[in-house]
């Protein structure tokens, strides 16, 4: 049985790290090839890991998180947030802490 066969939707095949791996790489616009070179695959195989026929060993699954800078738990689908906190550095979370505070007050000002 697939270490992920819990993770199966009513796709058929696919399950809910084939939908992200073919998400991302859509939101990255890459090839199945570019993301095989990535993690040291033939594009075959990493064209099974989206149809969700062949599972990722852990290292490509980590070098993939880490190249899109999402979690694993996104991957997995056992969380909808893509980003995690380690994914940006201090002066970025500062940013967007700045940026939504800025939002928010204009929001309040322009009801």
């Amino acid at each position: 049985m697939p270490l992920y066969n819990h993770l199966r939707t009513t796709k058929g095949a696919r399950n809910i790290l084939s939908d992200r791996l073919y998400k991302l790489r859509k939101k990255y616009d890459l090839k199945q090839d570019d993301v095989a070179d990535i993690i040291g695959v033939v594009r075959s195989t990493y064209s099974n890991y989206e149809q969700g026929t062949r599972e990722m060993d852990y290292v490509s699954l980590i070098k993939l998180a880490d190249y899109y800078k999402v979690s694993l738990d996104y991957m997995f689908g056992r969380t909808d947030l893509p980003y995690h906190e380690n994914s940006y550095s201090p002066e970025e979370i500062e940013f967007m802490e700045r940026a939504l505070n800025l939002y928010q007050e204009m929001k309040i000002k322009y009801k």
